[in-house]
């Protein structure tokens, strides 16, 4: 009698594989047919790469860094934790401490991130937020161009940051676009006129900040009142009470755009904000969707500075956003200074607490 159990083997053996096979694939068939979908509205770590930004003699093309710091969409904080006084505030440190989205030290703190939103605008945006609290209103200051504000002109934001040794970085308010506009920067009246169009906005020595409407604005009280800032652009974000602002129908540049606005929520407490736009990962938001946005950052006061292109957020030494066709050179910035001219704190004319 023959032995046939060295031939059947091989047999078994390829039966078994084609059987595991099947098994696989109608379990990669149930997998399709019954797992559900992918959230299309879920955060994604994968930001659009841009276009690279331009480089000049002293800056170097680099990748923004925002997109390391993604982090989803929140309803907006409570007021009570949004309501923080720098007086007492238990983040002031002794020494320094920096971070990839945060710095502190006895004058200052400035935290930073990036805010990829699919739920609260009518397109996806990704945004940047400097949370910045100052004990000396000097640590927000202003530079321009060629560092005098004295003629009209444009150069790059990040020469102009890494100039003044700025933490943290914004556009301004595009003063060289006008000759006539009202430029008062670090304290200093550079010109004494009002532009006919455009909000003003007011930050004072006291750190408190204001917005005017075109219309209500008074060169000669306005000058009385000696601000250690002064922008012309806007408009003005929020209504006079304060409320969320949602007509702007007196001006052409109320549609989806990249936008930069500041902030103000109590002396000493500002917010910076970049909106990223005409791009596939962030479409730009409207005014009035960028009223909303800083109120629900806790503003009690906003102002839209210069957009488009020009939509700069300067961080870590680098641009951190992603602008607009690569961004374009720009007459202004608007920055936090590591520290303050006076060495004593301004703001009610009280030392604060840092302990």
């Amino acid at each position: 009698m023959k032995d046939h159990s060295r031939t059947c083997a091989p047999v078994i053996i390829l039966f078994c594989c084609v059987l595991a096979v099947l098994a696989g694939l109608g379990v990669y068939i149930l997998c399709l047919r019954f797992l559900p979908e992918p959230d299309s509205s879920a955060v994604t770590m994968d930001v659009a790469t841009p276009a690279p930004l331009r480089t000049s003699a002293t800056q170097a093309a680099a990748t923004p860094a925002g997109e390391s710091l993604l982090v989803p969409a929140s309803d907006p904080a409570p007021e009570s934790e949004r309501q923080l006084s720098p007086a007492g505030a238990s983040f002031w440190l002794d020494g320094v401490l920096s971070t990839e989205s945060s710095y502190r030290s006895p004058s200052l703190s400035v935290s930073v991130r990036a805010v990829a939103d699919t739920r609260n605008f009518q397109d996806r945006v990704t945004y940047y937020v400097g949370d910045v609290f100052v004990d000396n209103v000097t640590q927000i200051r202003t530079e321009s161009f060629n560092g005098n504000f004295s003629r009209t002109g444009h150069g790059e934001v990040a020469d102009m940051a890494r100039r003044t040794d700025s933490l943290l970085a914004i556009s301004g308010d595009y003063y060289g676009h006008h000759n006539d506009s009202l430029v008062i920067r670090n304290g200093t009246v550079h010109r004494a006129s009002l532009h006919q169009s455009g909000d003003v906005c007011l930050l004072l020595r006291d750190g408190t900040m204001e917005t005017i409407r075109r219309k209500n604005a008074d060169l000669n009280a306005i000058l009385e009142r000696d601000p250690w800032q002064a922008w012309q652009f806007g408009p003005s974000l929020f209504n006079a009470d304060g409320s969320v602002r949602t007509s702007f129908s007196d001006s052409k540049l109320r549609r989806q755009n990249p936008r930069t606005a500041i902030g103000y929520v109590e002396p000493g407490h500002y917010i910076f904000v970049v909106v990223d736009g005409r791009q596939s990962h962030s479409y730009g938001v409207t005014l009035a969707e960028l009223s909303r946005l800083m109120h629900s950052l806790g503003c009690k006061v906003a102002f839209n500075l210069d957009g488009g292109a020009s939509a700069h957020f300067y961080w870590n030494d680098r641009i951190f956003n992603h602008p607009s066709k690569g961004g374009r050179q720009i007459s202004d910035i608007v920055y936090v200074a590591k520290t303050p001219f006076s060495a004593s704190p301004l703001f009610h004319g009280k030392e604060h607490n840092h302990e």
